[in-house]
């Protein structure tokens, strides 16, 4: 029997979003894998947690963002984690308590090119592949040298993907604006949420205050 293929895709997830959800179907379906784990970080080492939605309101967005799709799961190892995590270190202890499976880890193009400042990040490639999701204009794709000899050798891919226009910043900051008192403002901010984030994690936020009041 084949090992069974699994993308994994990391984040903060703060909140998750139409985009995640688009690079969730891109991600599986280049690399034909059989399931897609969210995996929600629970002390990014490198982000601020200033604005950071706790890890038990990111993992409950997370479910409902993919309920209903049989091969999409939320992966806790990292929001139950005591300490800090490590990329290379998540990896490796997935490896080790499921070794019938394969990985594929799941990366933004503006993460490949700082990704040799990871933490052993030589010995990431030793427990999964890495994707590289990467969108229009296809010709802006690089490729830092130290990476090269894994992109020949298919230990690192690209995942082309159409651009979905939506950023966790930006919906935090849309939920700011439903607090002015100018009306205009408010509904043009209720719509852009509407159209950017999974209708249950819509409603969820309306009726949880996790970024700011909601304005009837």
């Amino acid at each position: 029997m084949n090992p069974q293929q699994i993308c994994i895709i990391g984040g903060t997830f703060n909140p998750v979003h139409l985009g995640h959800l688009q690079m969730a179907r891109s991600a599986q379906a280049q690399s034909m894998a059989d399931e897609v784990w969210f995996m929600p970080a629970g002390q990014p080492w490198q982000k601020s947690e200033t604005d950071l939605a706790p890890a038990q309101v990111r993992v409950r967005m997370l479910e409902l963002a993919t309920e209903g799709v049989h091969s999409w799961r939320v992966e806790r190892m990292e929001v139950d984690s005591t300490e800090p995590t490590y990329t290379v270190n998540t990896l490796e202890a997935l490896c080790e308590k499921h070794p019938e499976k394969r990985f594929s880890f799941i990366i933004g193009a503006d993460q490949l090119a700082n990704l040799t400042t990871w933490k052993h990040w030589q010995s990431l490639f030793d427990f999964a592949r890495i994707g590289v999701v990467d969108r229009p204009p296809w010709d802006t794709f690089k490729v830092p040298s130290e990476l090269k000899r894994h992109l020949m050798q298919d230990r690192l891919f690209r995942i082309p993907m159409p651009i979905v226009n939506v950023s966790s910043t930006e919906i935090r900051h849309c939920f700011e604006l439903l607090k002015t008192s100018e009306y205009g403002q408010r509904q043009a901010a209720l719509l852009r949420l509407e159209a950017s984030l999974p209708g249950p994690v819509f409603r969820y936020l309306q009726n949880n205050p996790v970024y700011g009041r909601l304005i009837p």
